[in-house]
């Protein structure tokens, strides 16, 4: 359900919906507000699972990883230095496995996952929270050092605010300004600002982090290599926003496509290409 909403295009008027909407969940949050707020937050958190049955290949090493948040499933190939994929919203490792083949083929050993909610790992619900924790769980599981995080989108601004795991980050359409662009969305659809920033305050809560304080422009000065790797066209992640952040500092190189959008990107021989020279250049 989320998904319809956060990768949808706003229409530039009001719609008949959207006052429905907004009726209809300020009379829920008035006359029931702890049922109005379970279902907000149900609707907003829960992803699609993508390709969740799709088999893993069979040169691809399958595991589960254990953490407080429930089980993460995990997968593998190749030899050489560790290289470690992390997707966005809705998504799932499985999106990474044409790119991770290629990888692998150059002399890396590359790993992926499914965020918690997603895939084939545990949950119904996610959060930016728990993609950083799972992130934060499987990094820490890993033996060997990582030489660089692959990330898509939401998966872009969980790996920038992990710690000291690895020194290099190659983020493929990274949503920079995120918090100002979800609350526009969601806001649009007609839902109720205060029931939106109580969904956000109890997740706060529940897991010790604000979101202003996990915003992607934060955190982009504490790491020592980015690569950037952004379509012009991107609807749902400006491209504009990540060309500010190339611009601003001096250890943030951009990689500009045509034509790819925001998740067609992940299927590019050209982004393979790109992904490859960063890599093996640094």
């Amino acid at each position: 359900m989320s998904s319809k909403i956060y990768f949808s295009e706003r229409d530039s008027g009001r719609s008949v919906r959207f006052y429905t909407v907004r009726a209809i969940s300020k009379l829920a949050n008035k006359i029931a507000p702890k049922i109005a707020h379970k279902y907000t937050q149900k609707v907003l958190m829960t992803p699609v699972r993508h390709n969740s049955t799709q088999p893993v290949p069979s040169h691809f090493k399958s595991e589960t990883v254990e953490s407080s948040l429930g089980r993460i499933h995990v997968i593998s190939t190749g030899e050489g230095p560790t290289v470690l994929f992390t997707h966005g919203w809705s998504g799932s490792a499985s999106q990474f496995y044409p790119l991770m083949d290629h990888i692998a083929q150059l002399g890396f050993k590359v790993v992926a996952f499914d965020h918690y909610g997603h895939g084939k790992s545990a949950g119904e619900q996610a959060n930016l929270p728990k993609f950083i924790r799972a992130l934060d769980a499987v990094s820490s599981s890993l033996r060997e050092p990582i030489k660089a995080i692959v990330s898509h989108s939401m998966g872009s601004i969980a790996a920038l605010n992990l710690g000291a795991y690895t020194t290099q980050h190659i983020l493929i359409a990274p949503p920079f300004d995120f918090y100002t662009g979800f609350k526009s969305i969601i806001l649009s659809t007609g839902l109720p600002e205060s029931l939106f920033s109580g969904v956000l305050a109890a997740i706060e809560h529940e897991h010790n982090m604000e979101f202003t304080a996990l915003l992607p422009e934060q955190h982009v000065g504490k790491h020592e290599k980015i690569s950037i790797i952004h379509d012009k066209e991107d609807k749902f992640a400006e491209h504009k926003l990540a060309l500010q952040q190339a611009q601003l500092h001096e250890h943030v190189d951009i990689l500009s496509t045509e034509g790819l959008g925001h998740g067609r990107i992940l299927k590019s021989s050209q982004v393979f290409e790109l992904v490859a020279t960063q890599l093996v250049s640094h």
